[in-house]
């Protein structure tokens, strides 16, 4: 496998992660949370593009 496919594979998979969680999250009706320079983030899932 070159390096270009397995950058992409490692693309997809995120792209793939991403929809899930975020598709999750709003089923859940949960916030998103991530850390940005340090600081707790909390974001409504329904204002994230898929």
């Amino acid at each position: 496998m070159s390096e270009r496919e397995f950058e992409s594979k490692v693309k997809e998979g995120l792209r793939i992660t991403y929809r899930k969680v975020v598709e999750q999250h709003r089923r859940d009706n949960q916030p998103l949370i991530f850390s940005e320079n340090g600081v707790v983030q909390y974001i409504d899932p329904n204002t994230v593009e898929i």
